[in-house]
């Protein structure tokens, strides 16, 4: 590979660049061609090596600059590893770029196969999401999840989730529209040539108001702390292990009915360890003590009655699949009324189905969502 890499921090200029010593060179897998490499350096993502350009990254394009060949562009997970990925607008993603965060979201790497290079990147960061609601806001009267124009398969792989719901009340929107007309305000007098000389503007006054706009902690610390907290993996305590395990069991114990739904499953588990650690990290402490443990047990516990309650249960299907069990069991019902009552040439009509599932205990409104969800898997037309 070469004596030396030549590095650059992400966002530096072009004089903020070190020459680093190879350390090692390890091959990784046999199916790789002999010229790819996938380049480690903390705190840098482009190198310059023996003249060829290599990023540490998960697109592949093609090298302008060098002699045409192709090298890996780069991508947004790749280039949060060990950190931290902020993805808005994520309901709006090409179905693509949607099936190629399941392997990062599932095993925290990426696998390209493009243009003849075949790499594994690494991608270990957490992720957090923004998306909006199927018609732009959330409907109270309607289920949550139901709500979100995600796959449940990649709905299910995070571990919390909220909606953010807007709702007027006096006293909140006064305080934030005075909250932004402060920083505008200040945001003006900074950028005046002389302030204290505007005729009918108290400057001293209004600077001293706006105060509190500064941040408690500035930046400069909050980037101690996180580098300070992120030092390790925070060990969980024989009682902080012992309640998650008996919480999880609890959990799970209220699926045992015949008939009932799974109210859990093992990711949520893991979810239960994650929050667990990252309160202790919070807390700057080696170990996951009980009371970190019982705060990721009510924040999992929180979300769970929110985005996956059905008729006052907790049915995780309905994150994992989009269809709960009780669901299921309607649509199953709904095909077997189809069958009974359809005629060879015309089918079955509505009306006939609407009064034999009233007699099943089916409401009308129930009898069309499962028509609706028959229709769109194709099993009905």
């Amino acid at each position: 590979v070469g004596d030396t890499v030549l590095t650059a921090p992400s966002g530096s200029s072009d004089k903020e660049v070190a020459l680093s010593k190879i350390v090692s060179v390890k091959e990784v897998r046999d199916d790789l061609p002999p010229h790819v490499y996938d380049l480690t350096v903390e705190g840098a993502h482009s190198f310059v090596a023996n003249g060829f350009l290599v990023h540490n990254t998960a697109a592949a394009v093609k090298d302008e600059f060098g002699d045409g060949r192709w090298t890996l562009e780069a991508g947004a997970l790749v280039l949060a590893d060990k950190g931290l990925a902020a993805i808005d607008e994520l309901d709006k993603m090409s179905d693509q770029d949607r099936s190629s965060m399941h392997e990062a979201m599932e095993s925290q790497r990426v696998s390209v196969a493009k243009a003849g290079i075949t790499a594994s990147l690494q991608c270990r960061c957490s992720m957090l999401g923004a998306a909006n609601p199927k018609l732009g806001r959330f409907d109270d009267a309607e289920p949550l999840a139901s709500q979100i124009n995600m796959p449940p398969a990649l709905l299910s792989r995070f571990d919390l989730i909220f909606a953010l719901t807007d709702k007027p009340n006096a006293a909140k929107d006064q305080k934030i529209a005075e909250h932004i007309l402060k920083g505008h305000v200040r945001g003006e007098l900074r950028n005046v040539p002389n302030p204290e000389s505007i005729k009918g503007i108290d400057y001293n006054r209004i600077m001293e108001e706006t105060g509190v706009l500064r941040p408690i902690y500035d930046r400069e610390f909050m980037r101690k702390f996180v580098a300070y907290a992120k030092r390790y993996t925070p060990v969980l305590t024989d009682d902080a292990r012992q309640m998650i395990i008996d919480k999880y069991l609890a959990i799970r114990k209220l699926g045992e009915k015949v008939g009932s739904s799974v109210p859990i499953t093992a990711r949520q588990l893991e979810a239960f360890i994650r929050l667990s650690e990252a309160s202790a990290r919070i807390r700057l402490s080696p170990i996951v003590e009980a009371e970190d443990a019982d705060r990721a047990i009510k924040i999992v516990e929180h979300y769970l009655k929110k985005m996956a309650s059905d008729e006052g249960t907790i049915d995780v299907d309905k994150l994992m699949t989009g269809t709960t069990r009780n669901e299921r069991n309607r649509i199953s019902l709904v095909r077997q009324l189809i069958h009974e009552h359809s005629d060879p040439v015309s089918g079955a009509s509505e009306i006939t189905l609407i009064q034999r599932a009233a007699d099943r205990n089916l409401s009308e409104a129930e009898l069309k969502a499962a028509i609706s969800k028959l229709k769109q898997s194709g099993d009905i037309y």
